[in-house]
């Protein structure tokens, strides 16, 4: 992978969690929302490596996939398996 789409994708990456942070801070209840999204994101990295046991796609435990799930939530795990495949 080449500097200038590494570049690109953390970018995303962060720009994705930033948005993600901002829409938590301008909703009342910021403490539930991380929570929440956190724990879905968690419980589906945790649902992908349980059915990539049948399908044979998984995805590493490590801190930046904790902190992809734990941030991103659902759509962040769907992201890593999106970046597993093309890459």
């Amino acid at each position: 992978m080449t500097i200038q789409l590494q570049i690109v994708l953390y970018a995303l990456a962060a720009g994705a969690a930033l948005a993600v942070l901002l829409m938590m801070l301008r909703s009342k209840r910021l403490l539930r929302n991380l929570l929440l999204t956190a724990f879905s994101g968690v419980a589906a990295l945790y649902a992908v490596n349980v059915v990539g046991l049948l399908t044979g796609t998984r995805l590493s435990i490590n801190f930046l996939t904790l902190g992809v799930s734990a941030i991103g939530g659902a759509p962040g795990v769907v992201g890593l398996l999106l970046v597993d495949t093309l890459f």
